[in-house]
This record gives structure tokens, C-alpha cells and sequence, in this order.
């Protein structure tokens, strides 16, 4: 038997398992980063992409990412980074798609269509006008829909982190809507946004 093989060329290195906790990682992330790059480039297939160069960086560089304070963080910083350069490279910003706005069942089944799309776009450009942190939160939380745990887990921060920044955002987002007098009525609620 001959180290060669028939599949690989020559002069071309055989391939390494990846390691176990990067395979583990992969599983465990990929799912909500291709959400995220998907939200934000419009296509399941752009997203993908955007997300496979994520990790193909991060399997380069694994034992150096594990070195840093938050792999987590590390890599939603490169994912934010991948999906950028492919709206860039398509000639075009990356930004909360605001067709979302017409896949609500709310739009649907509102009696004032017309209204209830103008109050979601105006939602939807405030949540863009956040600070980073704040803006990654919101979309998380409440345009995606995980969890406390499972944003700060993706985030690599803590859940008191996600919380306290997702009070501010809705206070800034707040604000912005001119809704800041009920503000000061809403209690701490992390699960909600009124």
C-alpha cells in the first residue's frame, strides 16, 4: 500500500482532521451565524459563504483563537467582518433587510397595513442607528429570537451584559420612536420590547 492516493494530486499535503473542540464549536455556532449573515445579505447562499470563509479563518488560526480572552467573541467579530465584504463585494451595504417588514403576520393582519409597515420600517432604521453592541443585542434578541443565554453565549459576553445592553438599546430605541414617556413606566423586563 502506497502513501499516495489516487484522489489527491501530487505535491498537494493530505489533509488534518480538524480538531474536536473546533468541530464542536462549528456545530455548536453555525446555525445562528448563517441566520445573522443571511438577515443581513438577503440569501441563504451568500449568507453560507460568508459564514464558511468565517470558519475556514477561524480553523487556520484555531489554536490562536483559543488563546484569546473570548473565542466566541473573536469569531462574531470575523463573521461581522466576512459578511460585510460580501455585501461589498455585491456592490451593496449590509443592513437589516427591511422586506422582514412585510413577512409579519402583523403587516398581514393589520387593519392599517399602510401604518403598521411605516411603524416597522421606523423600528427597523432606529435598530440600525444603535451603537454595534447594542444593535447586535437587539437583532439577536428580538429580530432572530434567542434567548438571553444563547445571545451572550454567541456574543461571548455574559447574560447580565446582554441584559444591561439591551435596556439601553430599548431606551435608545425608544427614544428614537418618540415613545420615551412610556420608558419611564416599563419595568426591567429583558424579554420584551413594548
Amino acid at each position: 500500500m502506497t502513501e499516495k492516493s489516487p484522489l489527491r494530486g501530487e505535491g498537494v499535503a493530505p489533509l488534518t482532521p480538524l480538531p474536536a473542540d473546533f468541530r464542536a464549536f462549528h456545530q455548536m455556532y453555525r446555525p445562528a451565524y448563517v441566520r445573522w449573515a443571511e438577515l443581513y445579505l438577503g440569501g441563504r447562499d451568500e449568507a453560507e459563504e460568508a459564514v464558511d470563509r468565517t470558519f475556514e479563518q477561524l480553523a487556520a488560526e484555531w489554536g490562536e483563537v483559543l488563546k484569546v480572552d473570548s473565542p466566541a467573541g473573536h469569531a462574531w467579530t470575523l463573521l461581522k467582518r466576512h459578511t460585510v465584504e460580501a455585501a461589498r463585494a455585491r456592490g451593496r451595504r449590509p443592513v437589516v433587510m427591511d422586506t422582514a417588514a412585510f413577512e409579519t403576520v402583523a403587516l398581514r393582519d393589520a387593519v392599517d397595513p399602510v401604518g403598521e409597515l411605516a411603524e416597522s420600517l421606523s423600528v427597523y432604521q432606529a435598530i440600525r442607528e444603535l451603537p454595534e453592541r447594542q444593535h447586535d443585542v437587539i437583532v439577536l434578541r428580538y429580530c432572530i429570537g434567542y434567548g438571553t443565554a444563547e445571545t451572550a453565549d454567541i456574543l461571548g459576553i455574559s447574560e447580565p451584559g446582554v441584559r444591561s445592553t439591551a435596556r439601553y438599546a430599548r431606551h435608545r430605541l425608544k427614544e428614537a420612536l418618540g415613545l420615551s414617556g412610556e420608558a419611564a413606566k416599563e419595568g426591567g423586563d429583558d424579554e420584551q420590547v413594548h
